[in-house]
């Protein structure tokens, strides 16, 4: 099939199937269509189900593994059930193992996706917490919380600093702050070494931005006093009338306050929720009543609890390179020191050896008398690669335990205005 007539027939089942504008799939056509990363499956001339992939970097400034984001998975209601989309699935995977590409992952809609995909060797490997305000909430009062145990003269240094930011909505007409916008968020991406953040190309931020507002979005900025850009917030309002805060690009913790507390002044009445990662999340929250008793006392304690430990499931991820993800971690962390062994398959005899140290790697192939004495000897067991996979994306609160166990760190991939 040529290239034009299959992206238009794709183009006709995806409105089809989910509804959106012609110029919101014309966005995604024309920007990320390409037929080396489609599937699809064609019936009597006409295109019953689809999905498209779109290639992305993760990293933290430093190193990058490559992800393909499976999006727009979609099949005609009446040719459902017939396992025609788990084939494409495997299509796509065995294509993108083909192609250098550590993993493919994608955003479920609901919780039987999960299962759904979970069924086809995705796993749970993103979360974001959901911080969920009213619209009484005091963003200011919390700024002024948060620094009021720091020493009064950077107390009043970042007060100072904190009345000077002004905010205001962003006017996608205005050429010059788009350009200032793209390349702060470009920029702010690669500055982060905390956790492994997806990383837009500048024309991915364009794209994202000019997606948001095609969904009925707005997206804020905040300046400082020498009218530089120190934040982003985009926001979108669903049918419940709340408005959604699905990220937050910012310099500093006072440009974050400073942003929320302009949504909440821009859509006074109007619950806010704003996502974050586990690792960008400080809150503390009484989590109930713990009641004490003994021989001499009685009263009750508050249980604290880190927010950032409950987060929420949001992306999964189908390994299909544990070399090379392994090789981004040694890269990474060359502190980290450990071995691990993983089966691929339940029929596959071979078992992979992988050994970290010193900011390398080495795999070596055991057959069946090797491994044998490998483990006995060094009292190891063996992981099937889901067991793996699993371990390597825990959520944030298991990290210790595992940590302990296996001294394998949490692989924290983090992502945010996609095609979802």
């Amino acid at each position: 099939m040529k290239t034009e007539e299959l992206k238009e027939k794709m183009s006709k089942l995806w409105k089809c199937v989910f509804h959106d504008t012609d110029t919101y799939i014309s966005l995604v056509f024309d920007n990320y269509f390409d037929p080396d990363l489609v599937e699809y499956h064609e019936e009597d001339g006409k295109i019953i189900s689809a999905l498209l992939g779109i290639p992305y970097c993760f990293g933290n400034g430093k190193y990058i593994m490559r992800g393909l984001y499976l999006c727009g998975l979609a099949t005609n209601e009446e040719y459902r059930h017939r396992g025609i989309m788990n084939n494409l699935i495997e299509k796509i995977n065995k294509k993108a193992e083909e192609m250098g590409y550590a993993f493919t992952f994608l955003i479920p809609a609901n919780d039987s996706l999960i299962s759904y995909y979970n069924n086809r060797k995705y796993d749970t490997a993103i979360y974001r917490v959901e911080n969920r305000y009213t619209d009484l909430h005091n963003f200011v009062k919390d700024y002024l919380s948060d620094i009021a145990n720091e020493d009064e003269i950077i107390y009043k240094l970042k007060r100072k600093s904190f009345d000077s930011i002004s905010t205001e909505i962003f006017d996608i007409n205005n050429e010059n702050i788009l350009h200032l916008i793209i390349e702060f968020i470009y920029k702010l991406e690669r500055e982060i070494y905390a956790y492994y953040q997806l990383m837009h190309s500048k024309k991915d931020i364009e794209l994202m931005i000019k997606e948001n507002i095609l969904s009925g979005g707005k997206i804020f900025i905040s300046n400082n006093k020498e009218n530089m850009l120190t934040g982003v917030a985009f926001t979108t309002k669903d049918d419940h009338q709340r408005i959604r805060v699905p990220k937050v690009y910012y310099k500093d913790k006072g440009s974050l306050y400073r942003l929320l507390d302009c949504v909440k002044r821009r859509f006074p009445g109007s619950p806010i929720s704003y996502y974050c990662y586990p690792e960008e999340c400080e809150r503390k929250l009484i989590w109930g009543k713990n009641y004490c008793l003994s021989s001499d006392t009685c009263g009750e304690l508050d249980r604290v609890y880190n927010v950032g430990d409950h987060a929420k499931p949001y992306g999964m991820v189908r390994v299909l390179n544990i070399y090379e993800i392994l090789k981004f971690i040694a890269e990474d962390r060359s502190d980290l020191k450990f071995s691990i062994l993983v089966k691929y398959e339940e029929n596959d005899e071979t078992v992979r050896k992988f050994h970290i140290e010193s900011g390398k790697i080495a795999k070596i192939e055991m057959d069946d008398q090797r491994l044998l004495d490998y483990v006995k000897y060094n009292n190891e067991i063996i992981l099937s690669e889901r067991e793996f996979v699993e371990i390597l994306f825990r959520k944030k609160g298991l990290s210790n335990v595992i940590q302990e166990a296996f001294n394998i760190p949490r692989l924290s991939l983090n992502m945010a205005l996609l095609l979802d």
